[in-house]
């Protein structure tokens, strides 16, 4: 009356409940309560036979196949920002779930992406339904923000300034236009337009 596909230490259900007993042909593989309640022991096949009390035994039901689930892993980082992105371990052969679709999404290919600051783990369910344990906890880091405290107009050797002025690093769009300090200290080189983009120590990028 349940899948006949399980896991190792998956359940399905047998019918009758009640007013008889289960014995399965390998209990090495799976176990049977008299309430038809099946356990996954090790992978391999196996059927149930009800005797009803006082009468007759069933002819075997029809077989249920017991799998392992696979090993799953993070291949990518384990922290990420938001927008960002990490790999996951299979690629194929089943379906990802995530624990968390409001912190980071998966496709089927284990690709996570980062939706809002949290944590999340995910599991794999393999095409014989069989599902893995879940990853370590993979974390979405807010995105710095990045603002001009100083004028946005200044001449050649002219400076102004940008926040944060520590923690991490800056970065110019077009150094021959503008150069900037990790102390958010910009200074104009040549005429044109620069963006800054500033990523703070062992996490994620502002916006520019």
């Amino acid at each position: 009356t349940g899948s006949n596909n399980i896991c190792v230490n998956g359940t399905t259900t047998l019918s009758p409940t009640t007013g008889g007993t289960w014995t399965s042909s390998n209990r090495a593989v799976a176990t049977v309560t008299n309430a038809g309640i099946v356990k996954g022991i090790s992978a391999g096949s196996v059927t149930f036979t009800y005797t009803k009390i006082g009468s007759c035994a069933s002819v075997p039901t029809s077989v249920v196949t017991v799998g392992n689930s696979i090993p799953v892993r993070i291949t990518g980082s384990n922290s990420i920002c938001i927008n960002g992105t990490t790999t996951l371990s299979p690629t194929t052969g089943g379906t990802w779930s995530s624990s968390n679709t409001s912190i980071a999404t998966v496709s089927n290919d284990g690709i996570v992406k980062g939706i809002a600051s949290g944590r999340a783990t995910f599991i794999f369910t393999n095409t014989g339904g069989c599902a893995s344990p879940a990853t370590s906890a993979v974390t979405v880091n807010n995105c710095p923000v990045a603002v001009i405290t100083g004028p946005n107009s200044i001449c050649i050797n002219g400076t102004t300034t940008l926040s944060p002025s520590t923690g991490g690093t800056w970065t110019s769009s077009n150094k021959a236009i503008a150069t900037v300090t990790n102390a958010g200290v910009v200074k104009g080189i040549s005429v044109g337009t620069a963006k800054f983009t500033y990523t703070k120590t062992g996490s994620c990028n502002s916006l520019a």
